[in-house]
């Protein structure tokens, strides 16, 4: 009997003290309840670690540089009469003036209001298509996907004897940097000698610096050769051996995000920009700071900065502009501002293909027809 009473002293203690807590944990509750919540979320903001900037090699434009929807971005001007064709996969100006194409079914010059036709079935050419162009100053070239042609004294294309010497016999592209002729194949690159016979520049005798053997697209560019190919861009310093890869520099399709193919490449001047599936890419590396300070940097300009299209064919530069050809039709970059050219008037092809350009004359290659526009009337 005597240890109930104590028992119960014990429980009554006990309860007294779970009570006083539960009163303690109600009131922190409600004083909680009372702060505002935005100041329970600067607290949790300004405690945060601040997390550091992204490091990338392809960017963006910072901005959109202008606005397809605005008519002021837009402009009508009158486009020619198209010369019909076979799907045009080269263009060139040669230093006399006349337009030549390569098409899919041969060659097409064009000068003044005549028209000339060279192909397999007429014995003016000796393959079914043709792929790219290029003059040396001296002599006109054509390369196709069975060897390369020359234009010779007969005014006929005929396969030229140097072409054993390539390679390969299937050739993507074609340049000249005035005086010498270089090619890019499916098994490497080439540029004709003064003997009249082709240097070889692959994988292996570059020892690497040339990172893959199927040229693309080849640009030449100062003392650099570039070559775009499925693992990237090659540059070389043409000053230096070819064989010493430090003498190369390279830019990584998984590192730095470039969009394969590279369909074109043109100079500004400065820059080196690059056309892809994807849009414009900008190199902001100048080509003179190549040798010392390169960096492989990109600034990307597609449809949301006002291209008519992602996907860009071919660009080149002209009278201070860059023109972008695209599957949606043609646009112009200058000083950072892009305008969008529609027709005023006449037939107007919006697959175009390629470009080149003569005086203020724009030429355009589509998938069926060669058309022109005058380019002093952008201005």
């Amino acid at each position: 009997m005597s240890e109930n009473p104590q028992k119960n002293g014990k429980n009554n203690g006990a309860g007294f003290w779970l009570l006083l807590f539960g009163i303690a944990l109600a009131f922190y509750f409600i004083n909680e309840s009372k702060r505002s919540p935005e100041n329970v979320r600067g607290e949790s903001i300004s405690q945060r670690a601040p997390e550091p900037p992204a490091a990338t090699v392809t960017d963006i434009a910072p901005r959109k540089i202008s606005d397809s929807n605005d008519p002021s971005a837009t402009l009508q001007i009158p486009f020619s009469r198209p010369v019909k064709t076979a799907a045009v996969n080269d263009l060139l100006v040669d230093p006399a003036g006349t337009l030549w194409a390569a098409t899919e079914a041969g060659i097409v010059s064009i000068r003044n209001d005549q028209i000339k036709h060279y192909r397999l079935a007429d014995g003016t050419f000796p393959f079914p298509q043709a792929q790219c162009l290029a003059h040396d100053g001296s002599r006109l070239w054509a390369g196709t996907l069975f060897g390369l042609c020359v234009f010779n004294e007969n005014k006929r294309f005929v396969r030229a004897e140097a072409s054993r010497g390539l390679p390969s016999q299937m050739i993507w592209d074609m340049t000249s940097d005035g005086k010498t002729l270089w090619v890019g194949t499916q098994s490497g690159a080439a540029f004709l000698g003064k003997d009249d016979n082709f240097v070889v520049i692959d994988e292996e005798g570059s020892n690497g610096g040339l990172r893959q053997n199927w040229c693309q697209r080849i640009f030449r560019v100062e003392n650099w050769f570039v070559a775009s190919h499925d693992n990237g861009i090659s540059l070389w310093n043409t000053s230096f051996p070819a064989a010493n890869p430090e003498w190369w520099k390279n830019i990584d399709h998984a590192r730095s995000g470039l969009t394969r193919p590279v369909t074109d490449f043109a100079f500004d001047g400065k820059y080196l920009w690059l056309s892809t599936p994807r849009g414009v890419l900008h190199l902001t590396t100048p080509v003179s700071r190549f040798f010392s300070d390169f960096m492989p940097n990109l600034v990307s300009y597609s449809r949301v900065h006002g291209l008519p299209a992602d996907r860009i064919n071919s660009m080149i530069h002209h009278r201070g502009a860059l023109w972008v050809a695209t599957n949606e039709g043609i646009a112009r970059i200058k000083n950072e501002h892009i305008q969008l050219i529609s027709p005023e008037s006449g037939n107007f092809a919006r697959h175009i293909r390629k470009l080149a350009a003569s005086g203020d004359l724009l030429w355009l290659g589509t998938d069926n027809a060669i058309q022109f526009i005058n380019t002093a009337m952008v201005d």
